[in-house]
């Protein structure tokens, strides 16, 4: 209740201005704020404001970021004053405009703020839909770099994001919005492509037996597999338990794709019905 107590009776002077000695300006927007608490929670305000630049004496420093990050900027001084945000109060969406708080926390060196923003952003980014990935994907992989340890993270956070739902990265390569982006930013390409699951090579894996008509498709080592058999493969058909039929040989492998597959994103091996996709959140 304390701390609840602290934080309200701080955040009046935001509101009111009072005894504001600092001005923050973005466009057609403005807020009265306070040197005091800005530099302490930003190293970028405070050399800005003590090593003699203009804005040390006019008290008044103008943002210069892109007309897309207001929302966020805003969310930075309410948290100065706020110990937090609230993603409610804005039209910009909030996995979005976590990631946007996460990359303004970033540049002005605000290490508290850039906590609190990617770790939302990473509780929320792995049940976007895919027109909401790829902006976040795009403003990542806009606002960073391979350099720092931060940003790494953040890309890694997005790219992870979709790599363990192949149905949605299916559907996100498809639309012609991710391909310009692609085609315009290499780095996010190459870790798209890096970071694809590794398919296995099914054609010598395969199983069918004579009696039931089981077919498995996919790597030796199925846990389905093994749990029905003990043995492995080769030694009995984990469908109907007759023994002695081993791997199929080469006159069986165009016999099993006659009917139609489809790829298991779980083990990378085939089903002869289409598995039901993720629910996308």
């Amino acid at each position: 209740m304390a701390a609840e107590n602290y934080i309200r009776d701080i955040s009046t002077y935001l509101t009111a201005g009072n005894f504001s000695d600092l001005t923050l300006k973005f466009g057609e927007r403005s807020w009265q704020i306070h040197k005091a608490i800005a530099c302490c929670h930003s190293k970028w305000f405070h050399n800005v404001v003590t090593i003699g630049f203009k804005e040390t004496e006019t008290s008044i420093i103008t943002l210069e970021d892109d007309i897309e990050m207001a929302d966020a900027l805003d969310c930075m001084v309410s948290y100065f004053y706020e110990a937090g945000y609230n993603t409610l109060k804005y039209t910009t969406p909030g996995t979005l405009l976590h990631a946007q708080v996460a990359t303004l926390a970033d540049k002005y060196d605000c290490p508290s703020l850039y906590k609190l923003a990617s770790t939302s952003f990473a509780k929320l980014v792995p049940g976007v839909k895919s027109e909401d990935w790829i902006a976040i994907a795009a403003l990542i992989y806009d606002y960073t770099t391979t350099e720092l340890p931060t940003h790494l993270e953040l890309r890694s956070l997005v790219i992870n994001s979709v790599t363990s739902r192949p149905a949605l990265l299916a559907t996100i390569l498809e639309k012609d919005t991710m391909v310009d982006i692609l085609r315009s930013n290499a780095d996010l390409a190459t870790d798209l492509l890096l970071a694809r699951p590794k398919t296995r090579d099914t054609s010598e894996h395969l199983f069918m037996c004579d009696k039931c008509q089981y077919v498995h498709a996919g790597p030796r080592d199925c846990a389905y597999v093994e749990s029905r058999n003990g043995a492995g493969m080769g030694r009995a058909c984990p469908n109907c338990g007759v023994k002695d039929h081993g791997p199929l040989s080469k006159r069986y492998y165009h016999k099993v794709f006659l009917a139609q597959g489809f790829p298991c994103s779980s083990c990378g091996g085939t089903h002869t019905t289409e598995p039901v996709p993720e629910p996308q959140e």
